[in-house]
């Protein structure tokens, strides 16, 4: 029997975790000067997240899978709301960068514990929708994150990094009231490192499907990172283009629940991979290839509509990819460090090309969505 308020309370756990990221973009300018970073310094608050993910995302799953996927989830819970309460009240740099990088382990042990938890809480025909709505927590909780802008103007970076604080603190509670901990009691215990290793590895069904969300990143990003400035490129005023980044994120947020109620209806998730993979890619192309700013706004929203197919696809197939229960949390963790390795190296080659050309610029897209593609494809296989 499917229990959805563990699932919604995880989902809020999820989108508060990734409002912690998205905060930072809304007060980077204020913490920059207050802290005399620099705009480069201050930026440096975002990237510790992917950075920590890129390096130790199979870590944190391996650890998860060791201590369970509750706990893990409880623990990265209150760890983040912690955190998130110390650099709100940060005196300095050092310390605020230093409650990022625990802010950031915290928001790791969530993420990789909650699907193989949420998969655990629902039915098997509620799976797919429970997965897509799972999906949406990285572009809902950065869109939240954005929204903090007036509190930031309003009332100072502080007091709208404490509210959020606050909030995932609630939702810490709202996961220890709600998530049973008899969810995954049946999961045997943990093989010995190396052993998950290999097995993650003769399973090959998590490698094509890290695979595919790790150049479905380098899309994502190709296209969410450089909308305004391909829009201002073409003369459309800053807000404008920020208002376009944003609702293409809600697109995407769109596309995950689109996901859910197709798998619900039968659709096979290997195709919505392949689907999204493709309609990225020959959609994202065309935003650094057109000359129209209506039209670029048009195909990015489309793109990535269209392209969060994809996620809530991956996320419904890792538990049915791996041999035994106990390894989903070690395949999530392998999944989330592809996903931020192309996070973390894309951006950088995509904008040294568009400072010579668009054009050139979306060539990265087209090999990201031919690989994506192909990794799909294989999955149906």
């Amino acid at each position: 029997m499917t229990r959805w308020a563990p699932v919604a309370a995880m989902l809020a756990g999820g989108v508060l975790g990734a409002a912690q990221i998205g905060k930072v973009p809304a007060a980077m300018t204020t913490i920059g000067a207050e802290f005399n970073m620099g705009l480069a310094g201050a930026a440096l608050l975002v990237s510790l997240f992917a950075l920590m993910a890129a390096l130790g995302g199979l870590g944190i799953g391996l650890a998860v899978a060791r201590i369970g996927p509750r706990r893990a989830l409880l623990a990265g819970l209150w760890l983040g709301a912690v955190a998130a309460v110390a650099a709100a009240l940060a005196p300095n740099a050092a310390l605020l960068l230093a409650a990022r990088v625990a802010e950031g382990a915290g928001f790791l042990l969530l993420v990789v514990a909650a699907p193989g938890l949420i998969s655990a809480c629902v039915a098997a025909r509620d799976r797919g929708l429970a997965m897509g709505l799972w999906g949406t927590y990285m572009p809902a909780g950065i869109a939240l994150g954005l929204v903090s802008a007036p509190l930031v103007e309003a009332q100072g970076w502080r007091f709208a990094w404490m509210v959020l604080a606050l909030a995932l603190g609630l939702a810490a509670l709202l996961c220890w009231r709600l998530v049973p901990p008899g969810a995954t009691a049946e999961l045997p215990p943990a093989a010995p490192i190396p052993a998950q290793l290999r097995a993650l590895v003769a399973a090959r069904r998590p490698l094509r499907i890290a695979s595919a969300f790790a150049t479905y990143n380098i899309l994502y990003f190709g296209i969410a990172a450089f909308l305004p400035a391909r829009l201002e490129s073409l003369g459309a005023g800053t807000g404008g283009a920020g208002a376009a980044a944003a609702l293409a994120a809600v697109a995407n947020a769109a596309g995950n629940l689109a996901a859910g109620l197709l798998m619900r209806r039968g659709v096979a998730a290997e195709r919505l991979v392949v689907a999204g993979a493709l309609g990225m890619a020959v959609l994202g192309t065309g935003v650094y290839l057109v000359p129209d700013p209506t039209l670029v706004v048009g195909l990015a929203v489309l793109a990535c509509g269209i392209g969060g197919l994809l996620p809530a696809a991956c996320f419904a197939l890792l538990p049915r990819a791996v041999p035994n229960p106990a390894l989903v949390a070690p395949a999530v963790g392998l999944v989330i460090q592809g996903n931020n390795l192309a996070q973390l190296l894309a951006p950088p080659l995509i904008g040294a090309l568009a400072t010579q050309s668009w054009a050139l610029a979306s060539l990265p897209l087209l090999v990201a969505g031919l690989l994506a593609t192909l990794a799909g494809r294989s999955l149906a296989r």
